[in-house]
């Protein structure tokens, strides 16, 4: 079944769809396979050009056509001559454009010269990741009439294009795996791939090629390693066997691990049941032998449906506390009594908090179990974007510009020590000037010159943290953005600027970003907090909250409770 954290995310894009009158690209969709063993034609069969088509429809459709890869664009060398389709290169990314429009430059009876041109908002690599593009595009053609009607006649340009409309029905999101560096955790890695259904031996081929570039230097590799699909994968009554080749890698650990990228890629994908396992014609894990169940590996579940709202704490008149209804009640110790504090972050289990206090004209990070003593960490200037990794056990922020990474050896005794940035410096030059760490631990949204970004936390040959595989979390937001979240560790939302649509929505999975309802908020918003079920904001009011739950969303803005001082922030256990 398709989790819960999706229907939630569909009914969310449709909403903000409507509202901004953007075309986005959906998040939520089941996913569908891509060149891997058989594979049943799409549901939107590709146009076939007829022989009464003008040049400009027949134009238009070729671009439609280059939305189906199978055999080789077949689909779409329909709409070319003989002698130009022997020499179109269509390898490469795909490129995914909107408002497609067609001028034609010359026509006589027997040609026709003319110019597709269209905006660019997405590029599909051909691994299936979907990254968010700008700018026009312009594409010469020359057509020729035929005996069988007008046909592409003439160089093409390396590559494929196709609209936007026919990419959202010919493709799906399919979410794949991958562990972190601590194997004890799996990491969403979304792609796109074609098709009406899912297909098993796509899936499981898709993930023994391994993750995306930007993940690469963040995640674990274990049994996966050099593994492949020895067969396709074959589904009987509730029984999944999957059996896989070169699995050289003995440890059981490791061998759990692969077991728990298989089952969860599948059961993502609606594909449930029993999941026997092979490796080299033997039970991948011994004990085994009778297959996995979800519940075997119910540790590694990746983001988790949250089945209550986490509870929303607020850092008021300088004092944290936990609003339970209309009233506010001090946490237990030292940040529930103090008037000093000025932002926090809570861990998702209410075991750790870290809070940023005022102290003269230097700011301090402390840290502690929730509710107790807390004891710094490290201090500066100004201290920004407290936030946790997986687990709580490390911690991030700002410290006078610069990220920082923190933890706590087994004394207690902290160390904290500087992210190097340059891959963000190569990638977004500017100040950056927010950071929050997904709740994987793995992914980092940025704000960097105003300009929303994403990166994940690696460790270079020296040991040092760092922030590799940047890249633009959307490029589609007009106005400088001022401060970021995470709902889950594939959604985020930003606030910007202005008074138009000032909270968005971004995918790690690509696309246009989306704008929530807005017409009740007052700007400037100073902040912004989020679960999978809610989004917080600060704006001169003082905190709302806008509900996101599938079933029915809110349609305005409410006020968390009444004598909310200015200045107040929200604070959503995370991490």
């Amino acid at each position: 079944m398709i989790p819960r954290r999706r229907r939630i995310a569909a009914l969310l894009l449709v909403l903000a769809t409507l509202l901004t009158g953007c075309v986005a690209i959906p998040d939520d969709s089941a996913p569908q396979p891509i060149e891997a063993f058989s594979r049943k034609d799409p549901l939107n069969a590709a146009p076939v050009p007829r022989r009464s088509d003008d040049p400009e429809t027949l134009a238009r459709n070729f671009v439609r056509a280059m939305a189906d890869p199978t055999a080789g664009h077949k689909a779409a060398r329909k709409y070319l001559t003989a002698a130009t389709s022997a020499k179109w290169d269509d390898q490469g990314d795909m490129t995914i454009v909107d408002n497609v429009s067609v001028v034609v430059d010359e026509r006589t009876e027997s040609a026709v010269r003319l110019r597709i041109t269209a905006d660019q908002v997405g590029t599909l690599s051909s691994a299936g990741q979907l990254l968010p593009a700008s700018g026009t595009m312009v594409i010469p053609l020359s057509m020729a009439r035929t005996a069988s009607g007008w046909r592409i006649n003439g160089d093409l340009p390396r590559g494929v294009i196709t609209d936007n409309a026919q990419f959202l029905t010919a493709y799906r999101r399919a979410d794949l795996y991958f562990p972190d560096r601590t194997m004890k955790r799996l990491v969403t890695d979304p792609r796109w791939t074609f098709g009406p259904t899912p297909q098993a031996s796509d899936l499981v081929t898709l993930l023994m090629r391994g993750p995306s570039p930007d993940l690469s230097g963040a995640v674990g590799t274990g049994a996966d390693k050099g593994a492949t699909l020895a067969a396709p994968v074959t589904t009987d009554s509730d029984s999944v066997t999957v059996d896989l080749g070169n699995v050289a890698d003995t440890d059981t650990g490791n061998r759990t691990v692969l077991a728990a990228q298989i089952v969860w890629t599948l059961d993502a994908a609606g594909i449930s049941g029993t999941y026997n396992i092979n490796a080299d014609g033997a039970p991948l894990v011994a004990d085994q032998d009778g297959g996995w169940r979800t519940a075997d590996v119910r540790s590694f579940e990746p983001d988790a449906e949250q089945t209550t709202q986490p509870v929303l704490h607020l850092i008021r008149n300088g004092a944290l506390v936990r609003s339970t209804g209309q009233r506010y009640v001090p946490v237990p110790g030292p940040l529930g009594t103090a008037r000093d504090v000025r932002l926090a972050a809570i861990t998702g289990d209410l075991s750790r908090t870290t809070a940023v206090v005022q102290r003269g004209d230097r700011q301090f990070l402390v840290e502690g179990p929730y509710g107790a003593s807390t004891a710094d960490v490290t201090s500066g200037r100004t201290i920004t974007s407290p936030s946790f990794g997986a687990g709580g056990a490390i911690g991030y922020a700002i410290v006078d510009g610069r990220p920082v990474q923190w933890s706590r050896d087994a004394n207690g005794v902290a160390r904290s020590g500087l992210i190097d940035v340059r891959a963000v410096s190569d990638a977004a030059p500017g100040e950056i000037t927010s950071m929050n760490v997904a709740p994987d631990g793995v992914r980092v949204a940025l704000v960097v010159g105003g300009r929303p970004m994403l990166a994940v936390v690696s460790t270079n040959e020296r040991g040092v943290p760092s922030l590799t595989g940047v890249r633009p979390a959307a490029i589609d937001i007009d106005t400088p953005v001022l401060d970021v979240t995470w709902a889950t560790s594939s959604v985020l939302y930003v606030i910007r600027s202005g008074d138009d649509t000032p909270v968005m929505r971004i995918s790690i999975a690509g696309g246009a970003s989306s704008g929530l309802v807005g017409g009740n908020l007052k700007p400037p918003l100073s902040a912004i907090a989020a679960s999978s079920r809610s989004v917080f904001v600060t704006d001169s009011q003082g905190v709302l909250q806008l509900g996101t739950d599938s079933s029915r969303p809110d349609q305005y803005w409410t006020s968390v409770g009444t004598s909310i001082p200015a200045g107040t922030v929200p604070v959503v256990p995370a991490g």
